[in-house]
């Protein structure tokens, strides 16, 4: 059996994953790692491939709905909450704060506001939540293919990718999946999305728990990682 380096096993585990980010594969390692999963003919790869586990379509979503409505029928375990200081100044309730001082805040979900020079942080998201509530019902309607939002595994828009449309939510990025054979799943891997013309709301925990983050229209994010909320994502609402 052909021996395989590290760097060309993880090259090969990349390929499978999101082939168009990789190159310069010998035929020689795709087969060997094929061989290391058993699959050793044609057969047995399209018989991966179509017993992967599907990824759970969106869910429609009703703006008059709130997070904590959409999911009081869940059971889920209690997460804790923590927010990790972001390399941008924030301000939380119109006080702002040193970005290492949000450990205060350490077990209180906060509603941030993506901006790119600075993060606005709310312990309250009342008043936010009938604004995005009055915005929606504002807007005239459009046709399901537009106003998706796209979100990708690396920054600068890098790697896989996939989208959720206007109005539609994932409360479970577990369950999300990306790859040809499905070997991952979305659940703390964004670190960069595309700009739309809705305002999408993203949270650290499956179930819209936890903080949240909201995009406005038109934002363009090709990294995350300056704002705290690189790999942190677990659901995802889009507004419309």
């Amino acid at each position: 059996m052909t021996q395989i380096s590290t760097p060309a096993r993880r090259q090969v585990e990349r390929f499978l994953e999101f082939s168009d980010q990789v190159g310069g594969l010998e035929e020689a390692d795709v087969l060997a790692l094929l061989r290391d999963q058993g699959i050793t003919t044609l057969e047995a790869l399209v018989g991966k491939a179509v017993r992967a586990p599907r990824s759970a379509p969106p869910t429609p979503m009703d703006p008059a709905r709130t997070p904590a409505r959409a999911v009081r029928a869940k059971i889920a375990p209690v997460q804790p909450v923590t927010h990790p200081a972001p390399a941008m100044a924030v301000v939380v309730d119109g006080v702002e704060h040193d970005p290492a001082d949000l450990t205060r805040y350490d077990g209180r979900p906060l509603t941030y506001l993506y901006h790119p020079e600075r993060l606005t942080a709310l312990t309250d998201d009342t008043a936010i939540n009938g604004a995005l509530w009055a915005s929606a019902q504002l807007r005239d309607p459009r046709p399901a293919t537009q106003g998706q939002v796209q979100m990708f595994e690396h920054v600068e828009y890098g790697g896989d990718w996939f989208w959720c449309g206007a109005r539609l939510a994932h409360n479970d990025l577990t369950d999300v999946y990306h790859g040809p054979l499905h070997l991952h799943d979305w659940n703390d891997v964004i670190s960069s999305m595309g700009a739309t013309n809705c305002t999408v709301r993203y949270y650290e925990h499956i179930n819209f728990a936890g903080s949240s983050i909201i995009v406005s229209p038109y934002s363009d994010i090709p990294t995350l990682v300056p704002s705290g909320w690189n790999d942190r994502i677990s659901s995802v609402w889009n507004h419309g």
